[in-house]
């Protein structure tokens, strides 16, 4: 039989276990299931693991079974446009080989950036800027995190504007309207949460330094680090700065592990050095769990300062510091603050709002259904390609501070 509904590929490096990507990959898979199942109507899904979550020796042997997984299922019918995540660097190069085959068979693609340094990326050097260039003029539409990303490839890597379309990232209300948060308790420990990549770029040592620093202070706090990364690097540190007996590594979380801390911890600490839309930014609010970041990537797009969240310079220990001080010690700003972001959340991040987004991007790719059925009735003239042109209600309008 033929089938009714358009099937999306979705090539994820780590499948739906693959970091920030993987987990934005995994809400939008179950809820367009859900809504499948509910309304009988969007798109079917299958993913194709880019990369591997193991050692990038392996990736290649990852990458040549998504492109001959992609290939068979173009040759039967079975795909009708391909959803392309990509970060930078060796991204871009496995990423643009999904696309080549893509093109094979003509299969629309949508080109999803995620990368948090991809402006970096692009600056640094010819090929770069080449292989950057060919992916997004090749690719049917392309998706960013924000305002700030669409102008860039707009005015500096040279995209057609009426191509791209601005979806931030999005999360299942796993919390619900009625979760309850209340202010640390006065004369006992903070509990404050970490969950990332440890590295650098994600501030993990400006932030040790600032919980010594909050140490020193006479500061009760207990720290919980969720996520890989250079996990006995930083406990060495930890150890080093007199702290580490405040400290727990747990390694790799799940998505239910996560939720869980959420629910549990008084601040979400997030102090990047570069960032896309971070998810656990966008699951704390879900949960009203204050959150202390900085202004990089899309985040001084959708929040405000002491508003959604307290937002502290870029490497700045003292003003990470005082932000969680600040938040243990003002029961009014700590309510305040969680509140809003619950609303923030309603009204632009939740997983249903972004999937009737996402599809309405799909429906310009072209009518549902499959492009190449495997059986077409005589004289039934088979699917053609709809207007291209993007749908209006596919951009988010801007919100936080202009």
């Amino acid at each position: 039989m033929t089938r009714t509904r358009t099937r999306v590929a979705f090539a994820t490096p780590g499948a739906l276990d693959g970091g920030g990507i993987g987990r934005m990959t995994d809400y939008i898979v179950d809820q367009l299931h859900t809504r499948g199942r509910r309304t009988g109507s969007g798109p079917d899904t299958v993913v194709l693991d880019t990369r591997g979550r193991g050692s990038v020796f392996l990736s290649p042997f990852y990458l040549a079974a998504a492109l001959v997984r992609l290939l068979r299922m173009q040759a039967q019918g079975e795909v009708d446009a391909v959803h392309i995540n990509v970060s930078e660097r060796a991204s871009f190069l496995r990423k643009a080989a999904i696309q080549a085959a893509a093109g094979v068979f003509g299969t629309p693609t949508v080109v999803h950036l995620h990368g948090a340094s991809f402006v970096d990326y692009f600056r640094g050097g010819p090929f770069a800027r080449v292989i950057s260039r060919w992916l997004f003029r090749r690719c049917s539409r392309a998706i960013v995190l924000g305002h700030s990303w669409r102008d860039f490839l707009v005015e500096e890597v040279g995209i057609d504007p009426g191509k791209v379309d601005v979806l931030y990232n999005a999360v299942p209300d796993f919390a619900g309207p009625d979760i309850e948060r209340t202010p640390p308790p006065a004369g006992e420990p903070v509990r404050l949460l970490v969950l990332a990549h440890l590295s650098e770029r994600k501030g993990i040592g400006t932030l040790l330094q600032a919980c010594a620093l909050l140490r020193e202070r006479g500061f009760a706090f207990r720290l919980t680090l969720g996520g890989n990364g250079e996990v006995d690097n930083y406990r060495r540190m930890a150890g080093e700065l007199g702290i580490g007996d405040a400290c727990g590594f747990l390694g790799w979380v799940t998505r239910e592990q996560a939720h869980e801390l959420i629910r549990s911890h008084h601040v979400l600490l997030l102090p990047s050095t570069h960032e896309g839309l971070p998810m656990v930014i966008l699951e704390a609010l879900c949960a009203r769990l204050p959150v202390i970041t900085t202004p990089v990537g899309s985040i001084p797009e959708v929040l405000d300062h002491r508003e959604t969240a307290l937002i502290v310079p870029v490497g700045e220990r003292e003003g990470l510091a005082d932000a969680v001080q600040a938040l243990a010690s003002d029961p009014d700003l700590y309510r305040a603050v969680g509140e809003a972001g619950r609303r923030l959340f309603e009204e632009q991040f939740n997983i249903e709002g972004y999937c009737e987004r996402l599809c309405a991007v799909y429906d310009a790719l072209g009518r549902p259904g499959p492009r190449r059925p495997r059986r077409i009735p005589d004289g039934e003239p088979a699917p053609v390609l709809a207007d291209s042109r993007p749908p209006a209600e596919a951009s988010l309008p801007r919100v936080g501070r202009r």
